[in-house]
């Protein structure tokens, strides 16, 4: 997988980022995976056509689970297994990227879970 600088768009290799996941581009932007908080933030990162869609459809899907739980409508048994679907989406798309989307999706959904929902 390759990420894209936000700032002049050269596209580095994964491999190539150093262990605490920091790489300085050549055009001096400092590309660190740890500055990563939102979804938008991931999206700036995504190389191509594909992988942007990829990221999109996994944000969909998020947005959708967001929405199940702020509907009461909604079962907790069945927000669980929509969130598994998401996981296992994520692992498929971008393996490397489980911590991300632990930092921003599960997160999100515990936090509007807490919110809306902590009497069940």
């Amino acid at each position: 997988m390759a990420l894209r600088c936000p700032q002049c768009g050269l596209k580095y290799d994964v491999m190539k980022l150093e262990e605490d996941g920091k790489l300085n581009c050549r055009c001096g932007f400092k590309l660190d995976l740890s500055l990563i908080e939102s979804a938008d933030d991931f999206l700036r990162y995504c190389e191509g056509t594909e992988e942007l869609e990829k990221a999109m459809e996994i944000q969909r899907d998020a947005q959708r689970i967001c929405q199940m739980i702020l509907d009461e409508v909604h079962q907790a048994v069945d927000i669980e297994i929509a969130k598994e679907k998401l996981k296992e989406k994520v692992k498929k798309f971008f393996p490397d990227k489980m911590e991300t989307y632990r930092m921003i999706y599960e997160s999100r959904f515990k936090r509007l879970w807490n919110q809306f929902r902590s009497q069940e």
